[in-house]
């Protein structure tokens, strides 16, 4: 749109009176104008069906420059209803009403926290009765303010860079909330079951350090209650055991932020649909031997039963430097996993050829020392369909590959705060695409890499992008191998 409208404007006369035309009618008008322009730019949205329309102009909904998740995005999309198949003709119409004033509106987004302390906007926000989201966004408000929630019909709430001190209760009346988001350290109450037609329920927490005797609160057993939750995300909470034989999510396909705790068989055989689990466990700063680690890691035996199951974070927080888990509680993971991210645990890195053979693994995430050692080596088939690969804050010094069927698919490697590594393999180079992304890193890693895969790499048919970022502010450089012409070669 922006290209077709400078073409016009460059064509267009050159005249004051013309030009304070345009700022008044605005470009939507000067578009009208042109029939086959706009017949143009109008493709790509008219021949979009009615629910993808909706979900196209969602997006507007996001600050600009704003870093859009696309697994937040269509959990919003789904509470929105907009991927049901039952979708409403009558959005259009709907869509028509965002030319009769504020009180008329859907959906509002607040791109700065800060102003619910003005009283005058709390006010007209009151007005709004038709209100089906509220979504705030901007950095996480460090300070409790007023909030106005008034609204019956809302049907998603994203409030979570919100911090509340106490539970706002207001949310307990919005019984048609399909999405509710918000920061809290306190125990949910039992009352939350209310919200029957929840779907995706996500607390966090505003403390980012918690003391290894901090309480764990359960969730209320009511939550067993709350039938249509597709993503349970409450951190620092756990899942209490079912109160009767029947209690049962069977919608639930997300769960996150538990501990071992609720990794039971009880727990998890009532969730038999379970595509993604996050749990982990904490440890005292302290504590020298293995054995909270070795109990824990037995919960892997309760995941056999899960199907289903996609995808699989575990880790322990607070891990102690020493710590290197026992071969004997080494975890038998499911081979469908696809996506598999481990942090705090210490496994040697001679383990690492059992996940290396999962077949179906597409995305390894390993972080804060989930493998412990200077030496890792991979061989001839391993990591045959992986495509993304994360190395963050390991102490890994040497990597090695020997055969160039390592990696065979990978298309991104991230390495961040990896102060050791000097080389990563140059296998890993020889790929049809690849990003490598470098933070922080040793310096002899990125010029090794820079000289040793980009530079010497003389078939053309690669395609080699690597990133250097660093977190002091300078920004990113893309180094390439292919033609300018053809790719940007500095991102700020």
């Amino acid at each position: 749109m922006i290209i077709a409208l400078g073409k016009h404007l460059f064509q267009a006369e050159k005249t004051t009176e013309y030009w304070e035309k345009v700022a008044e009618k605005g470009y939507w008008d000067i578009i009208d104008a042109d029939e086959e322009m706009l017949k143009v730019l109008a493709l790509s949205y008219h021949n979009l069906p009615q629910h993808l329309k909706a979900c196209f102009l969602y997006i507007a909904s996001f600050p600009l420059d704003y870093e859009i998740h696309a697994y937040k995005l269509t959990r919003l999309w789904c509470a929105e209803g907009f991927l049901e198949s039952t979708m409403s003709q009558n959005f259009e119409r709907y869509a028509a009403s965002g030319n009769k004033g504020i009180e008329s509106q859907r959906r509002l987004c607040i791109h700065n926290n800060a102003l619910f302390g003005i009283k005058g906007l709390r006010e007209l926000m009151a007005s709004v009765s038709n209100a089906r989201s509220l979504l705030c966004f901007g950095p996480h408000h460090s300070y409790p303010v007023p909030i106005c929630l008034g609204f019956n019909l809302l049907r998603v709430l994203d409030v979570l860079t919100m911090r509340f001190y106490g539970f706002p209760n207001e949310v307990m009346k919005l019984v048609k909330l399909r999405y509710l988001a918000f920061t809290y350290s306190g125990k949910l109450p039992a009352s939350i079951s209310k919200l029957q037609n929840l779907a995706y329920l996500i607390v966090h927490q505003y403390l980012s350090i918690i003391s290894f005797e901090a309480h764990r609160w359960y969730l209320p057993i009511e939550i067993w209650n709350m039938q249509q939750l597709r993503h349970l995300e409450v951190i620092g909470s756990d899942l209490p055991e079912p109160s009767s034989e029947t209690a049962c999510l069977p919608n639930l396909l997300t769960l996150l932020g538990i501990s071992t705790h609720s990794c039971t068989k009880e727990v998890l055989q009532r969730i038999p649909n379970l595509v993604k689990l996050g749990f982990q466990i904490r440890l005292a700063a302290d504590d020298d031997d293995d054995d909270d680690v070795v109990e824990h890691l037995f919960c892997f035996d309760c995941l056999t039963d899960l199907n289903r199951l996609d995808s699989l974070k575990y880790g322990v927080v607070n891990p102690n430097s020493r710590l290197q888990v026992a071969a004997s509680v080494w975890p038998n993971f499911s081979s469908n996993l696809r996506k598999l991210t481990l942090s705090g645990l210490g496994f040697p890195w001679e383990y690492m050829s059992i996940i290396a053979r999962l077949p179906n693994l597409r995305a390894l995430k390993l972080r804060c020392n989930a493998f412990q050692g200077q030496d890792w080596t991979t061989y001839k088939g391993e990591f045959s369909k992986l495509r993304y690969l994360l190395l963050e804050d390991i102490d890994l010094r040497n990597w090695t590959a020997h055969h160039p069927k390592c990696f065979k698919r990978l298309e991104k490697l991230t390495i961040r705060h990896c102060y050791k590594l000097e080389r990563i393999p140059q296998r890993i180079g020889y790929r049809a695409r690849l990003w490598i992304r470098l933070v922080d890193c040793n310096p002899c890693l990125v010029a090794y890499t820079k000289e040793e895969i980009l530079e010497k790499e003389e078939d053309r048919s690669y395609h080699i992008r690597i990133y250097v970022d660093s977190s002091v502010g300078n920004g990113s450089q893309c180094l390439t191998n292919a033609p300018a012409k053809l790719n940007s070669v500095l991102i700020t």
